[in-house]
């Protein structure tokens, strides 16, 4: 089987290259993949080394913002591919509102337009599963925008296999529409994939830790931006270091990009409160395996998910104990997984002040089981989702 994907990678973008990193990576992994070809953003500026399997050919093809550069992609119907994966979210060809709109549409004009039946979307967020205005997209020009994302995206779901990531999304996008081709794909641990790869522990069955730490080391990451409450999160430490209580606390991860006007906000937060000093901005995906490693709790005070968490699947994977606000997205990924606390946010701070006076977590971590878990729920983007 020869198979095209499109979307971030690895070194080529930015919000979804865990997750496209990771779904190429289990591609590679099945016996019935012959190759795999990588239609990507150019290249980052900060480059992390990899060596990819023999069956990976990445293949740079557009630029972020550039409406133009993707009509490259309309060249992916000269070649005999056995299916086309494009990994996208209505964002994911960068701020241009233009070169998204165009750039979400590809798959519809290659599917209805140039006849290809090879199809397939992974889709990570909608206007019909989501609130924009919660996202933070709160302008009359948003709600423009959202209206036309709209007809977009029931295009899309009534005419191309189209596969969320939550059984929520899933039904609310049925409840609106119907007659969809949306279905449900399981990827629970996907997002930890890349980092186990780039760490060369895919091979593993199982991971001893160290566990002889005195202070637990506190863990805040994400893409920072409207969505997160970095408020809650730093007054909530606060209180708790002001009750006399110690821990080590690590901030990671970039500001959102769409967002930009943020980082004053967040950075006056950290200095309001003295927290500064914790902050250790972006991350590399290697760098991710030793965080989550190392963490004895990470902490999600969001105001509201803007889709499948892929940092909750990272500390699902690590066994990393996690406090989050209690949203009906988080509730399905933490379902009968006894690391995660969901919480209302009047709540949050005992539940955090609870732990670190009894912190504790997993000293041996499952590797091999749970790779093999996400590589055969990821075989139904092969086996045309029967």
């Amino acid at each position: 089987m020869k198979i095209a994907y499109v979307g971030d990678f690895l070194n080529h973008g930015k919000a979804l290259v865990p997750t496209g990193t990771s779904i190429v990576l289990l591609l590679s992994m099945m016996e019935e993949v012959e190759s795999i070809d990588v239609y990507c953003p150019v290249q980052n500026e900060r480059i992390e080394p990899i060596t990819l399997p023999p069956k990976i050919r990445v293949i740079e093809t557009y630029r972020y913002d550039k409406a133009l550069s993707l009509m490259k992609l309309l060249r992916i119907k000269r070649y005999s591919y056995d299916k086309v994966i494009f990994n996208l979210l209505p964002t994911a060809f960068g701020n241009s509102s233009i070169t998204n709109a165009f750039g979400i549409c590809i798959p519809i004009i290659l599917a209805k337009l140039l006849g290809m039946h090879n199809i397939e979307i992974v889709y990570h967020n909608s206007v019909f599963t989501n609130d924009i205005r919660k996202l933070g997209y709160t302008s009359i020009y948003d709600r423009f925008r959202s209206g036309i994302l709209k007809i977009i995206e029931a295009s899309i779901f009534k005419n191309i296999p189209t596969f969320v990531l939550l059984r929520i999304y899933k039904d609310r996008i049925h409840r609106a529409l119907k007659n969809d081709k949306v279905r449900y794909l399981n990827a629970e641990y996907l997002e930890a994939v890349a980092t186990v790869f780039l760490n060369h522990m895919q091979e593993k069955d199982v991971i001893l830790l160290e566990r002889d730490k005195k202070i637990p080391t506190v863990l805040l990451h994400g893409s920072w931006g409207p969505q997160k409450n970095i408020d809650l999160g730093i007054e909530t430490l606060d209180r708790i270091r002001k009750d006399g209580l110690s821990f080590n606390l690590i901030i990671t991860g970039g500001i959102n990009h769409h967002f930009p006007g943020y980082e004053k906000h967040f950075m006056e937060i950290l200095d309001r409160y003295n927290f500064s000093g914790s902050y250790k901005g972006p991350v590399t995906e290697r760098e991710i395996f030793p965080l989550f490693t190392t963490s004895d709790l990470l902490l999600l005070p969001y105001n509201t998910p803007g889709g499948h968490s892929g940092v909750l699947e990272q500390a699902k994977f690590f066994e990393v104990p996690t406090i989050a606000i209690d949203f009906p997205e988080y509730k399905e990924q933490a379902k009968g997984v006894r690391t995660v606390t969901l919480v209302i946010s009047e709540n949050f701070y005992d539940a955090v002040r609870d732990f670190i006076l009894g912190a504790s977590r997993a000293d041996r971590i499952s590797i091999r089981e749970k790779l093999d878990f996400t590589l055969e729920n990821m075989k139904i983007l092969t086996n045309g989702g029967s």
